[in-house]
């Protein structure tokens, strides 16, 4: 009987980048917890004291927006296109 090759896998890399979110996560919620206490803020227009979960949670939300939108252009710029598409012709 001949053995069957398998394919490599395709996902492999996603395994460091699950850990390394799961990390990242639970330093995030560590740093939150230990920093629990009011700040002052300046927002551009006005001042106001906030807890300093709110600020590092909207930081993160931001920083993980302005990612997403990068990474999502990356992506789209570095899309291969296949030879029908070089041609304007239609896929099916």
């Amino acid at each position: 009987m001949p053995r069957e090759s398998r394919a490599p896998r395709q996902g492999g890399d996603r395994n460091w980048k699950a850990i390394a979110g799961v990390v990242a996560g639970i330093m995030l919620v560590w740093f939150i917890i230990t920093n629990a206490q009011q700040v002052e803020v300046t927002w551009w227009v006005f001042d106001t004291s906030t807890s300093l979960i709110v600020v590092i949670l909207i930081s993160a939300l931001l920083g993980a927006g302005v990612t997403y939108f990068f990474t999502r252009v990356r992506h789209r710029q570095s899309r291969p296109s296949t030879d029908a598409e070089s041609r304007g012709e239609e896929r099916r």
